[in-house]
């Protein structure tokens, strides 16, 4: 390989780890519920927030006491978790994709008392 050629990879590989990290640092982590957390008082969160493909959604709650289900629009608007995917740790993160996703938490009525958030990504 000639001393151009090399240059040229070397040159392409730098810029290359330029873009991915900057495509990575701009993604941003928001505390689901903001400054109140995963629970009754989200006071309509996220309601006028901005969110970008790749951003993280934290769950911060008391395990045990909520949990956070990942469910369809139909079962978001009925409070059913049947087949949603489950979080339980206390401190979940969901990366954002290109859709509205909806969350609820499956303990109790917390979700018919407002425990439960639809978050859509562009």
């Amino acid at each position: 390989m000639s001393g151009g050629n090399r240059a040229t990879i070397i040159a392409a590989s730098v810029m290359l780890c330029v873009l991915l990290q900057t495509s990575i640092s701009s993604a941003a982590t928001f505390p689901a519920g903001g400054a109140n957390g995963w629970g009754f008082n989200m006071n309509g969160w996220p309601n006028g927030q901005t969110f970008k493909v790749g951003d993280v959604i934290e769950f911060k709650y008391m395990a045990g006491m909520h949990n956070v289900v990942k469910v369809s629009k139909a079962g978001f608007d009925a409070c059913d978790g049947t087949g949603g995917q489950v979080f339980s740790s206390g401190d979940d993160k969901v990366t954002l994709v290109q859709e509205t996703q909806y969350f609820i938490c499956t303990i109790g009525p917390h979700c018919s008392n407002g425990v439960k958030a639809a978050v859509t990504a562009n």
